[in-house]
């Protein structure tokens, strides 16, 4: 706020510019690697509404139509910390765990071929 109007609109645009080029980087990354499962809609969907909420996170006002609405549900399930679900892999929750595990023995490095 303490810039003058000229220098926040060309950090603005700047900014703006930035962000469209990263996401054209991350546009042809996600077409690599999901288009042979299929799911590269559903990727940029997300890749959409994950830059909006950068930008809001900024200040700024978001730059795609897309909303968490548009996200696949699974894919919000998966990030939401609102849920509860504790594993060993995916820590997602409104808490923190330690993962469990269990202290190595010299046994675990014994390894028997057979002949």
């Amino acid at each position: 706020n303490e810039l003058s109007e000229e220098a926040q609109e060309q950090l603005k645009d700047w900014m703006y510019n930035l962000l469209y080029e990263l996401y054209e980087n991350e546009e042809r990354y996600t077409e690599e690697l999901y288009d042979p499962i299929g799911w590269t809609e559903e990727v940029k969907t997300f890749l959409r509404y994950n830059a909006n909420k950068a930008l809001m996170n900024l200040g700024m006002d978001p730059l795609f139509p897309d909303t968490a609405n548009d996200v696949n549900p699974i894919v919000m399930n998966g990030i939401s910390t609102g849920t509860s679900n504790h594993d060993f892999f995916s820590q997602v929750g409104n808490g923190y765990l330690l993962g469990h595990v269990e202290a190595m023995q010299d046994d675990d490095y014994l390894i028997v071929l057979d002949d």
